[in-house]
């Protein structure tokens, strides 16, 4: 009889823990899915270039009736720009490009090992135009043309959400 006590005592025990458990990853997984649409999110940024045309898929290229973007915590698009530039220094993890205007642009890590993976590559030289955003103080590349050897690669899309990050949850 003890016997049975303590083990209908052990699996109860197991139940409420897993029964907490889903609570706790349902309480986890609600917040998100509220953030992810706009109700616990901060700021609402617009598409498109500052100036250029239609490149690599973006789309609404500066317009003022060009609809608000949310990036699901990914990016805060405010606008594109377009940068060019001369390449002043290539490793493996950073890439420097020195634009027009004087100001350096750095495209390193994460960003910069994709455009690796994907075969981008760019020497000393080259002239490059960079398309992106400012995120705070960083410049953040979402598309870079090597107009030196003609290689584009397209690294985020065009909410800012980067490419090397997968599709997501939903697939989509």
């Amino acid at each position: 009889m003890l016997k049975k006590i303590v083990i209908g005592t052990l699996f109860i025990g197991l139940i409420g823990i897993l029964v907490a458990g889903a609570v706790i990853r349902t309480m986890d997984k609600t917040g998100r899915v509220a953030e992810a649409y706009g109700q616990g999110g901060s700021g609402q940024g617009r598409g498109g270039y500052a100036q250029g045309g239609n490149r690599g898929g973006y789309s609404g290229q500066g317009r003022e009736d060009a609809p608000a973007i949310n990036s699901t915590g990914q990016a805060n698009v405010e606008e594109w720009l377009t940068l060019q530039g001369t390449v002043m220094s290539v490793n493996a993890d950073t890439l420097v490009v020195q634009t027009s205007s004087g100001e350096q642009a750095t495209m390193e890590n994460r960003p910069w090992w994709f455009a690796q993976e994907q075969g981008f590559s760019a020497q000393v030289g080259d002239q490059v135009t960079l398309i992106g955003f400012y995120e705070g103080d960083d410049f953040e590349v979402g598309q870079i043309d090597d107009t030196t050897n003609g290689q584009t690669l397209l690294l985020r899309d065009e909410s800012g959400r980067p490419l090397w990050a997968g599709r997501g949850r939903r697939g989509g």
